[in-house]
């Protein structure tokens, strides 16, 4: 009896693992902006179009994690919408059956009453 007492009292105290949130954190392209803006004055003339292109290339991509960063936020707080109204849902799911079980078990109840559990018999 001891024994179950201590596991189920261990249970009770440990509880669940809690599963921490992860946080997403895009990529930053400022040291990149960077790097190039310091080669910038040792490239040549003819090399100063692909540096240009780096540059848009490097705009281009930090315009797509950007819009990525965006879409991802949103779909963490549409994932936290439809969790917490799944919540509430069940909670009122929940009500609602415990409401008609009790309306059975009070009409079952007086049923046996009324027929002094003859049926039963």
């Amino acid at each position: 009896m001891n024994k179950l007492l201590i596991v189920l009292a261990s249970i009770l105290i440990i509880g669940c693992a809690h599963q921490e949130k992860r946080i997403y954190t895009a990529p930053s392209v400022v040291a990149v902006k960077t790097s190039v803006e310091k080669v910038r004055q040792y490239v040549r003339p003819e090399g100063h179009a692909a540096v240009k292109e780096l540059s848009d290339a490097i705009t281009t991509y930090e315009t797509q994690v950007q819009d990525q960063s965006l879409a991802l936020a949103k779909a963490q707080n549409d994932a936290v919408y439809w969790e917490q109204k799944q919540i509430k849902a069940l909670k009122e799911l929940w009500i609602w059956r415990g409401i008609a079980i009790v309306s059975i078990v009070c009409v079952v109840g007086y049923i046996g009453i009324k027929t002094s559990w003859k049926f039963l018999a």
